[in-house]
């Protein structure tokens, strides 16, 4: 064999071993996005329902991102996004299966417990409530010990328990606060009608400053009120029968979560081809409002018994849950505590 011939030999050698080295290369990156249970897993067709319109709450614009980025594709899930229409349809399709996976926050999950509802919590995404208040900045109610002798707005048809435990701990008697019932539009507080206006803190501070008003924002978790946000609901049936499942979903849409971190404004951008007439800064400000609210040190979507045991105890204290419940019943924190080795997604 000439010397040429061998080098030519070597020559067309060289294209075949790049292209295997590339299929190694893709193999590796695709296995490090999946688990390796996942490899052998069968495609699972799913629903996850939103439970109010599209919008940027960080665990809608997870499953968006989650199905945009392949995050689904990657654990074999073929998720359906849809919304809820309101008076808790996707809680009636999750018990029915025709929705696998929803949203409701702590304080609902708890009292659909109380009420033996077979559904249970699997990540816990707001480590503080949603619910808050807004002054005037310049009303001289900078804290809850303000409030004494102001009017103070609630919205739905009973005095939320957040109100009455900030009361209770700047030692105020809630004969002492001119309560009025003031619905959901911000306008009553904007046109000077009550003094302490209650908001969902992650959009209607950012609403009422658009209108021109400079406010004071007062977080019941800052002053001491137990409070936790909204979390990924599964029927206790789901958790019995298909955990495996319910261990893909929250790994694909935890490692969205990441994702989001880094990718705000895409993030966004996926959001409004759901919200289509949405205001894009507006909903910038959600979605970093609830990514700050989610944070956590060990790792997003966890939660403790704790954290749960105190806001059941603040709900008995002022009524909210008119029994006891036994919290390990509303949540279920092994599964996300199971994909988070060092701080990070395995």
């Amino acid at each position: 064999m000439s010397r040429l011939y061998r080098s030519n030999k070597r020559r067309r050698a060289m294209p075949i071993l790049i292209v295997s080295g590339m299929l190694i290369i893709m193999l590796s990156a695709f296995t490090t996005g999946c688990s390796s249970s996942t490899e052998d897993a069968e495609l699972q067709d799913l629903t996850f329902m939103a439970g109010f319109r599209a919008q940027a709450n960080l665990p809608f614009v997870a499953a968006y991102a989650a199905l945009d980025q392949g995050f689904f594709a990657d654990e074999k899930l073929n998720v359906s996004i849809q919304h809820s229409s309101g008076q808790n349809e996707h809680l009636k399709l999750l018990l029915e299966d025709e929705v696998q996976f929803t949203t409701g926050t702590a304080a609902q999950v708890l009292s659909q417990r109380a009420d033996d509802i077979p559904v249970k919590a699997v990540a816990l995404f707001g480590q503080r409530g949603d619910q808050g208040f807004v002054t005037r900045a310049d009303s001289g109610i900078e804290t809850p010990s303000d409030f004494a002798g102001r009017s103070v707005g609630f919205k739905a048809g009973v005095v939320p328990a957040e109100l009455k435990a900030l009361l209770k701990n700047a030692g105020i008697d809630i004969e002492d606060i001119e309560l009025r019932a003031v619905g959901f539009d911000p306008r009553v507080f904007i046109e000077n009608a009550v003094d302490v206006y209650p908001v969902f803190l992650d959009n209607e501070p950012d609403t009422i400053r658009r209108a021109g008003l400079e406010i004071n924002v007062i977080d019941p978790h800052d002053f001491g009120v137990p409070t936790l946000g909204v979390t990924y609901l599964a029927t206790e049936e789901m958790l019995a029968e298909r955990r495996d499942v319910i261990e893909r979903f929250l790994r694909a849409t935890l490692r969205a979560v990441e994702w989001i971190k880094t990718h705000v404004d895409e993030a966004v951008a996926i959001t409004l081809t759901y919200a289509k007439d949405a205001d894009p800064e507006h909903q910038r400000f959600l979605l970093t409002t609830d990514l700050e609210n989610a944070e956590r040190a060990d790792g997003i979507g966890r939660g403790t018994l704790d954290q749960w045991s105190a806001l059941k105890d603040v709900l008995i204290e002022f009524e909210v849950l008119e029994s006891d419940v036994d919290v390990a019943s509303a949540f279920e924190g092994s599964l996300v505590d199971s994909l988070y080795e060092g701080g990070e997604i395995n």
